[in-house]
């Protein structure tokens, strides 16, 4: 079959997997639900057994199986809304410029770049068109068959886990060759964070590329210089509390738009604290002023989280959450992600009702919970540096 949007008329999607359970309901299932003209060339590497010591030398594996021009290496718990999007972002590598393109990057003043779902919460400057970025996540990657072939992803102990695509990234652009991330419409379902050996291929990286230090990464900045007065004792041991006074400033704002109470909360790490049933989904729907994301998710999709389900969305608008808040089941939890402070007035109107509701932020994310009682939200939320200044009395 072929297609205007990639002359070679498919794509090669890799995976190294070692939960076939996460694969089978992420990965596999969007690979699957895909009908349209490209042939996808789908090469799942099997490492329950532990077969390949290093990420890089399973998908370079995965890569001299492929049989088309561009290779996609993707984690086993993502979901791909789109597989044409992925062809479509596929054809600026035409013009020779770009070596890696991903869905998530930073740039070399820290900008987060690529729209993605990251569990709960819409990450990213969005980026229709490729934006050039000094490294890349792992998540999800391409690069064109020829080129990774010929300069194969790092298997270097160092980098077995972590690191091999911010490495490739650098990589690329001593050869010559720009480093982009743009928006490709997935949801990175992650149940759990891997940080073993994280500072050991942060430290391989510095050393293969001095040149380029200091680097942005989604997981740090390395080789950056930190400050005398951020190293001393007193103040590692008290520095949250800036960002808790910072983010205390926002949650009064916040609560005076809507008068409930405000927790001071990153929901993508705490999602799996909260009182889920185990047969009714958690309702998430992420607000994409956009519409760069909601337009791939509009139809909700169901996603499990340490066996139980969430029901995954996105709207261009917050105009149908009072509907949503309205026609909420007494044994229905509602998550709202990505409002803003005008979102909060116009909802003043239902919320507070009749169902518990609660605020939460963190860094620029405004998010909205709703049909939980207010006695049995996570004991982590009395914490500290989770009570804005003045909420406690």
């Amino acid at each position: 079959m072929t297609t205007d949007r990639d002359p070679d008329g498919g794509i090669s999607i890799a995976c190294v997997f070692n939960d076939p359970a996460v694969r089978r309901e992420c990965l596999d299932r969007s690979v699957e639900a895909y009908a349209g003209p490209l042939d996808v060339d789908y090469i799942p590497v099997d490492n329950t057994e532990h077969a390949f010591s290093s990420a890089g030398a399973a998908l370079n594996h995965a890569a001299r199986q492929a049989r088309h021009s561009v290779v996609v290496f993707v984690h086993q718990d993502v979901y791909l809304h789109s597989v044409e999007r992925l062809a479509e972002a596929a054809r600026a590598f035409d013009g020779g410029d770009w070596g890696v393109l991903g869905a998530n990057g930073v740039t070399s003043d820290g900008r987060s770049v690529g729209l993605m779902r990251d569990r709960t919460q819409l990450i990213g400057m969005s980026a229709p068109r490729p934006v050039p970025v000094q490294t890349l996540d792992e998540v999800l990657f391409m690069i064109p068959r020829d080129l990774v072939l010929e300069h194969p992803l790092t298997e270097a102990p160092d980098l077995a886990w972590h690191a091999y695509g911010v490495e490739y990234s650098l990589r690329m652009a001593s050869l010559g060759r720009r480093a982009g991330a743009v928006d490709l419409a997935i949801t990175h379902n992650s149940l759990t964070v891997n940080m073993a050996r994280l500072d050991e291929a942060h430290h391989a990286v510095g050393r293969l590329h001095p040149a380029q230090l200091p680097i942005q990464t989604t997981c740090g900045v390395i080789g950056g210089h930190e400050s005398r007065l951020r190293a001393r004792p007193l103040v590692r041991r008290h520095g949250w509390r800036l960002r808790w006074l910072r983010h205390s400033w926002l949650a009064l704002r916040a609560r005076r738009r809507l008068g409930v109470p405000v927790v001071l909360s990153d929901m993508r790490e705490e999602v799996d604290l909260l009182p889920l049933h185990a047969d009714v989904p958690l309702r998430l729907v992420n607000i994409d002023h956009g519409g760069a994301f909601a337009d791939h998710n509009v139809t909700p999709l169901l996603f499990s989280r340490h066996g139980r389900p969430v029901l995954m969305s996105a709207l261009p608008t917050a105009d149908a959450v009072p509907g949503l808040i309205a026609a909420l089941a007494a044994d229905e939890i509602l998550l709202v992600g990505g409002l803003t402070l005008d979102d909060l007035t116009s909802l003043s109107t239902v919320v507070p009702g009749g169902r518990s509701c609660l605020l939460g932020l963190h860094s620029e994310e405004i998010w909205l919970l709703c049909g939980v009682p207010l006695d049995r939200l996570p004991e982590s939320w009395s914490r500290p540096a989770a009570v804005p200044l003045g909420a406690r009395g």
